[in-house]
């Protein structure tokens, strides 16, 4: 009865996004906030009602609807990469896990999506986010400044798309009332991010296969070992920005937190900071490299981040 239920929400939602994905794009209004934003909020309101397997199942049937009513394979395009990001997006708020482990799982899984969604629509309408990018860095001279701006805007964009969707996607299902359990707990965080920001951390999993594969990353390039496909370059460049973020935002915050802790001292945790600003710009390998060791003694010496986690949950209870 109860997958009735959800299977029956699940064609009423989907009936509702193919009527509104219609109007929208028949007005001209699609391609300016609909596609980028409600449409994925939209599904990540379907996956955290009715489940994940409904979920998919309403967006192929809505997709194909809208495709075929439309008739335009670049808004098809366009709304499915939308559709997938709040499936993803809704998977993840019910997910046991901690809000900086959605944003990794998330901010990489976006850069996949977005690049294999390129690559389709580069061949099927001949358009290329990532060739618009390139346009972008002509302005620079320098080719290694180049390469290095051109992979950030490809690392930014769906990352700054997945957390917009993640964020307003909490909000509204709290809105409706939907939210439980793991979903419900993350909202909580998000609302008093003030309170807790210091104690929001990765997991042990997380935060050192990020270190590994960043890792593996610098062997492969101290080694000259090439990869001759444009896409996989760009996936594995992008993935590389988006580990060395969180390594330094969550390596940091542990230190930071360890010496509040120990010292009960703001001024050197200031110190700290600018030390750490300071080396990495002098030497950002050699920070990155520095902040993930001093992450292991913590993490040997005391288990911080499952403290942390363990102080986080006290502090919401």
């Amino acid at each position: 009865m109860n997958d009735t239920k959800k299977m029956t929400e699940a064609a009423l939602m989907s009936a509702l996004f193919v009527v509104g994905t219609i109007f929208f794009v028949s007005t001209g209004l699609g391609y300016t906030f609909y596609l980028d934003f409600i449409v994925p909020i939209f599904f990540v309101v379907i996956c955290l009602k009715c489940d994940i397997k409904y979920s998919i199942l309403s967006g192929v049937t809505s997709l194909v609807i809208t495709g075929l009513v439309l008739g335009n394979i670049g808004t098809a395009i366009w709304a499915s990469q939308s559709v997938i990001l709040g499936i993803i997006c809704g998977v993840l708020l019910q997910m046991n896990t901690t809000i900086m482990d959605d944003l990794v799982y998330g901010s990489i899984l976006s850069v996949l999506l977005m690049v294999f969604i390129d690559i389709y629509a580069s061949k099927l309408i001949g358009y290329s986010f990532m060739q618009e990018f390139k346009g972008y860095i002509k302005f620079f001279n320098n080719k290694e400044v180049a390469n290095t701006m051109y992979y950030l805007l490809i690392a930014m964009f769906p990352f700054g798309m997945m957390f917009s969707v993640y964020y307003l996607g909490l909000i509204f299902s709290n809105k409706l009332k939907i939210l439980k359990n793991n979903s419900k707990k993350k909202y909580n965080i998000i609302r008093n991010f003030k309170a807790y920001s210091r104690f929001i951390t990765c997991s042990k999993k997380v935060f050192y296969g990020c270190s590994l594969y960043l890792l593996i990353f610098q062997i492969f390039k101290f080694m000259n070992i090439e990869i001759n496909n444009t896409y996989l370059i760009t996936i594995s460049t992008c993935a590389s920005y988006l580990c060395a973020y969180f390594i330094i935002r969550d390596g940091y915050n542990v230190i930071q937190n360890y010496i509040l802790s120990k010292y009960q001292k703001v001024s050197y945790a200031r110190y700290a900071l600018l030390i750490t600003i300071l080396i990495l710009v002098l030497a950002f390998k050699i920070a990155v490299l520095l902040i993930i060791l001093f992450n292991i003694i913590l993490d040997k010496r005391m288990d911080i981040r499952v403290r942390q986690n363990y102080i986080l949950d006290n502090l919401m209870n």
